[in-house]
Parts: structure tokens; C-alpha cells; sequence
């Protein structure tokens, strides 16, 4: 009876033994990672990136800018820090976070779509890119108004962030483990291209209304009116929308409305939901996403505005 019970706890002892290493291993993995989207997260929280410019957004940023016309054309540190999938109410806590360090910005840019720009969500997307930085208060913060009980678990349940990580998180993981960098290498200073390819048009028409949500449009005001108190000039754009798509959203209107509440001495509302890009399926890839040659033309026009600004002086 004493060696079965010797034997049952060293097999306890060994499984949360194992358990712990387990997540030690992978958070510490997925924390060094310095390439890509986590890369992008693990730099902001160890306020390792500091750039003259950032651009913030769901996949309309990561795919609609490109820094290097941005870098070739006013000669600024810039980094496209847009993340795919993850609108302001996800990575608001990762924007409140540089902006409570950062030492070198002079722009900020915040990139809302007109279709989920202001929706919030009601599940994580890519949970795996965060759960190793959860520690981090403005991140847990952020994501505890997506879903608290989730968030409690990952933080105080041991071992409960086992089941958070998937296949998706493993490449990552992968490349800290064997391929150790000093310095991150984030490709195309964020920025992904969508290719070649362009809408199709004449569509089936469906009329629909977008979310339009408090929360996650008091996470735009609120890092924007933080930025700005540090001296930050901050522009928040409406990117194109493909004018076919853009016509069926029946309650359009409101959301620029709504945004342009934002406006301030210190902070540009830019609607660019209807521009000359928008009437062109040359550079659409689909109503919200440009491609490669209409993420190009929107970096030169935004280049344009930056530069009209700064001639001109940011105070309305």
C-alpha cells in the first residue's frame, strides 16, 4: 500500500512536472520570437520597436500600406503594425502599450475599415499570438472585454494555456527555438501584399448594415487622445471600399459620422471610403483589401495627405 502510493505521487509529481516545463518551454519560445505577427506583439511589450511612424489596423492596414514608399518618399523609420484579423477592440492593449513608452513617434495612424472597423468581437482571432504576453496589463485588459472568463483561466488555471495554442502558433515557435535572432526581422516593415489579383464586379447586390459599437470606437478615441497628449500627430483613415461593395451598406453614413466625432486641434479624420481608388477594381483585390498596385497608389496618396499636413500645420 506505501509503494502504491509512493508510485501515484511520483507520477503526480512527474506529470505536473512535465506540464510545467511544457509551458514554460512554449511561452518562452513563443516570447523570443522576434519575426512576423509575433514578432510585431513579443517587440511592443518588451518596447523593443520605436518608430517615427506606426500604422495601426486589422488586415485594411497590414495590406493597404506599404512603409517603404513611406520611408523612400519622407525619409521616417516606419512600421505597418496593422494585424491580420484583429480589429482596435483586440489590439488596443498592444497600441495602449507603445504608446506608453514610445520615445520617437511624431505619426501615428489608425486604419479602419468602413465593413468591421468599429464591430466588436465576441471571440478571439488567433488567441495563440497573445497568451504568452497576457502578463502584460494593457493586453489583459484589452482582451478581458472580449471574453473575462477566458482570460481569468489563461492567467490563475494552471496549464490552461495548453489548449490555447494551436497548429498556428507552432511555426513560430519553431523558428525561436531554431533559429535564435538578436535583432527582429519583421519582412516589408509589416507590410503584405495581396498580390496581383482584382474583383470581380457586378455582384449579386445585398443591402446591409455594419456594427457600430461603443467599445471598440472608445479604444480608437482613447489611444488617440493619449498620443496626442504626448505631442503625436494622429490621423485616423476610413480606407477605400470598392464602390460596389460600399453602396450596400446602408448605414454608412453613420459610421463616418461617427468617426469624425474624432476630430481635434491635434488629431485628421480622413475618409477615404469613396476616393478615386474606391470607383477602380484595378486596385481592389476585394471590396475592403487592395492589391499590390492599390495599396501602392493609397501609400502615395496618404504620403500626399502627410505632406499636405505638415505644410499646411495638423490644428483645424
Amino acid at each position: 500500500m506505501k509503494n502504491r502510493i509512493i508510485k501515484v505521487s511520483l507520477l503526480i509529481v512527474i506529470t505536473i512536472a512535465t506540464l510545467w516545463i511544457t509551458v514554460f518551454v512554449l511561452a518562452s519560445g513563443m516570447k523570443n520570437c522576434k519575426e512576423d505577427t509575433v514578432g510585431k506583439i513579443n517587440g511592443v511589450v518588451a518596447h523593443d520597436l520605436d518608430f517615427k511612424m506606426t500604422i495601426w489596423g486589422a488586415s485594411t492596414a497590414q495590406f493597404n500600406f506599404n512603409p517603404q514608399i513611406i520611408i523612400d518618399s519622407l525619409h521616417i523609420s516606419t512600421m505597418n503594425m496593422g494585424i491580420d484579423g484583429t480589429n482596435i477592440d483586440q489590439y488596443a492593449g498592444l497600441l495602449n502599450e507603445f504608446i506608453s513608452y514610445t520615445e520617437e513617434s511624431e505619426y501615428l495612424v489608425i486604419a479602419l475599415d468602413i465593413h468591421g472597423g468599429l464591430a466588436n468581437r465576441n471571440s478571439y482571432y488567433h488567441l495563440h499570438n497573445w497568451v504568452h504576453n497576457i502578463d502584460n496589463d494593457n493586453i489583459y485588459n484589452c482582451l478581458s472585454d472580449i471574453d473575462k472568463q477566458t482570460m481569468f483561466k489563461l492567467k490563475y488555471v494552471p496549464f490552461y494555456s495548453l489548449i490555447k495554442y494551436d497548429k498556428h502558433a507552432f511555426p513560430y515557435f519553431r523558428k525561436s527555438i531554431f533559429n535564435k535572432r538578436k535583432d527582429y526581422a519583421i519582412s516589408n516593415y509589416g507590410f503584405k501584399s495581396k498580390g496581383n489579383t482584382i474583383i470581380e464586379t457586378g455582384g449579386k447586390r445585398t443591402n446591409f448594415e455594419i456594427e457600430i459599437d461603443e467599445r471598440s470606437f472608445n479604444k480608437v478615441k482613447y489611444a488617440v487622445e493619449k498620443a496626442s497628449e504626448q505631442g503625436i500627430k494622429c490621423m485616423v483613415i476610413i480606407t477605400p471600399c470598392f464602390v460596389e461593395g460600399l453602396s450596400q451598406i446602408s448605414n454608412r453614413a453613420d459610421f463616418i459620422t461617427k468617426i469624425e466625432t474624432l476630430k481635434t486641434a491635434k488629431v485628421k479624420v480622413v475618409n477615404l471610403s469613396n476616393c478615386y481608388i474606391s470607383k477602380e477594381p484595378k486596385y481592389f483585390k476585394d471590396n475592403t483589401h487592395l492589391n499590390a498596385k492599390g495599396a501602392d497608389e493609397l501609400t502615395k496618396l496618404f504620403v500626399k495627405k502627410i505632406k499636405e499636413y505638415d505644410h499646411n500645420g495638423w490644428s483645424y
